[in-house]
Order: C-alpha cells, then sequence, then structure tokens
C-alpha cells in the first residue's frame, strides 16, 4: 500500500472532485460530439400531409353539401312540377268542358237554325202549293219514280179538283183527310209519298244529322 504524505493526502483530497467534475464535462462534450440515431423531423413533409387530409376533408364536406342541395333542389322542383302538371290538367279538364259545352251549344244552334229554317220554307211553299201548276209540277217529278204504268194519286180534296183532268190514264182521287200540298202515289205493290211535308221532314233530318 502506497503511503501518502500529509501535502500528497490533502493535494489528492481537494483533487478528486475536480477530476469527477472534469470527467463529467469530457462525457457531456463526448455524447455533444456522439452521432444521434434519431432523425429531425420533416417539416415540409409534415405541413404536406397536414395539408393533404384538410383538403380531402374539405372537399368530401362540400362534396356531400353540394349533392344535398342538388337532393334537395331536385325534391322541390318535383313538387313545382307535380304542383303545375296538377293545374295544368284541371286547366285541360276545364277547357275540354267549355269546348263540349260549346259544341253542344254550337249543337243546338245548328238544329235551331234548321228548324225555323224548315219553317220558313214550309210557310212559303205552302202558299206555292195553292198554285195549281206547282202541283201539277210535283206530280210529274213524282211520277218518275213510279214503276207502273196503272197508278192512284190521293191528293187535298181541293186540289184533286183543280187537276182531275190534267192527267191521262191516271186516276186522281181527292181525300178531304189529306193536308193541302198531300201527294200519295199508288202502284200496284208500291205506295210512293210525295208529299210536301214529308219532302220537308226528310231534309230536316239529313240537316240536323249533318250538324
Amino acid at each position: 500500500m502506497k503511503k501518502f504524505t500529509i501535502e500528497e493526502f490533502v493535494l489528492e483530497e481537494f483533487d478528486q472532485p475536480k477530476k469527477e467534475i472534469d470527467n463529467e464535462q469530457t462525457k457531456q462534450k463526448e455524447l455533444k460530439n456522439e452521432p444521434s440515431n434519431q432523425t429531425t423531423p420533416d417539416i415540409d413533409k409534415i405541413y404536406q400531409k397536414a395539408f393533404s387530409e384538410g383538403y380531402e376533408k374539405s372537399k368530401t364536406e362540400i362534396t356531400n353539401t353540394f349533392e344535398q342541395q342538388i337532393a334537395n333542389l331536385k325534391n322541390e322542383y318535383e313538387l313545382k312540377l307535380s304542383s303545375i302538371n296538377a293545374v295544368l290538367q284541371k286547366s285541360i279538364q276545364a277547357f275540354d268542358n267549355k269546348l263540349n259545352e260549346l259544341k253542344n251549344t254550337i249543337g243546338q244552334i245548328e238544329k235551331d237554325i234548321v228548324n225555323i229554317s224548315i219553317d220558313i220554307a214550309q210557310k212559303i211553299i205552302e202558299k206555292e202549293i195553292q198554285n195549281p201548276d206547282t202541283i201539277k209540277n210535283l206530280i210529274k217529278k213524282s211520277l218518275s219514280f213510279a214503276k207502273s204504268e196503272k197508278l192512284k194519286i190521293k191528293l187535298n180534296l181541293d186540289q184533286a179538283k183543280q187537276i182531275e183532268n190534267e192527267f191521262e190514264n191516271i186516276q186522281i182521287i181527292g181525300d178531304p183527310a189529306l193536308a193541302m200540298g198531300s201527294i200519295i202515289i199508288e202502284e200496284d205493290s208500291n205506295i210512293i209519298d210525295a208529299s210536301i211535308n214529308t219532302k220537308l221532314e226528310e231534309l230536316k233530318r239529313s240537316l240536323i244529322n249533318e250538324s
């Protein structure tokens, strides 16, 4: 064992803390000089990642918002369209009803016109048939429909007397029950009603059916 003098012992005791301090400082320097295994964070990459995540989130939120707005607009449009269609159908139905009413009114007016025209014609003819020549002309036209040469013609009694000798081989018969202008032609198997009133009724029906 080494023996120290008093001076050496004192120096050794006071030098020990200094050595420890120096050793600690040396270690700290060595630690600072040693290469670190931890990588320094890349700020650009962190920023890029945060931006990408924020962009995708914002894009998704905006897309969802627009899709909802579009769906709302579509529903609103469909409701308005449905309402417009209902109003349109109602208007079309009302128009059809008015059109049918107008057609019925026009049809009735046409019938009234026909009736009035026939009444006027009948009054004019009633005056005309009082002329014996008018009756003779009507009979001549009616004979064109007869098929037999043996004929009988029934007339109003007064008119029969006016023309009883005008037609050869034709028997003229006066019938007090017949109205003025009545002309009934009888042959073997056929009867021709050439009366004025009958012709007017046929004309009336024809005009009404055409209207």
